[in-house]
């Protein structure tokens, strides 16, 4: 079977590079400063998630604990027992999940189902450390009844205590 072979060029010429160096692809373009704000809605449903995060890790542990310690003795005894105890734990749980999602990801699970993220007041993302300030004092925000909290819903950019000390805002992502 003979191919006719022709002059012309082919019609969608191929370039093969040998260089050493990778293609550069072009980069995302930064964020700007002026992102859009989230609701006071958006923020509370986001609370909301994060505690109901926070109340069932706790609770696997007061059900962990009574199945270990304490087979017959009721939860809720175990609980009204050692309170404190509780409630520390609570906060340690609350510290490291916040912590930990706002450094890895920018955001805490509640604000990463309501489509929110954490932003520096300059721009940009936290720093593993001003994510552990935020974290920790937004038990102290909890503590104070909630003061910490309540404080975004009459802010003008719609900060909590915590991301006011820590220079940061929660944007629609």
């Amino acid at each position: 079977m003979d191919v006719p072979l022709s002059d012309e060029p082919p019609l969608a010429p191929v370039a093969i590079s040998f260089a050493s160096d990778p293609p550069t692809v072009p980069a995302s373009a930064p964020r700007s400063n002026r992102s859009e704000r989230a609701s006071a809605l958006r923020r509370l449903m986001g609370w909301l998630l994060d505690l109901a995060l926070i109340a069932a890790l706790t609770g696997a542990h007061l059900w962990l604990a009574l199945r270990l310690a304490a087979p017959a003795q009721p939860w809720l005894d175990l609980l009204l027992a050692a309170p404190l105890p509780w409630l520390l734990l609570a906060a340690i749980l609350a510290v490291a999940c916040s912590w930990l999602s706002v450094a890895l990801c920018g955001r805490t699970p509640g604000m990463a189902l309501t489509g929110q993220r954490l932003q520096s007041l300059p721009g940009g993302a936290l720093t593993p450390l001003q994510a552990l300030a935020r974290a920790l004092l937004s038990v102290l925000s909890a503590a104070a009844g909630l003061f910490g909290f309540v404080l975004a819903a009459f802010d003008a950019r719609g900060q909590t205590l915590h991301d006011k000390l820590c220079r940061c805002v929660a944007v629609v992502d």
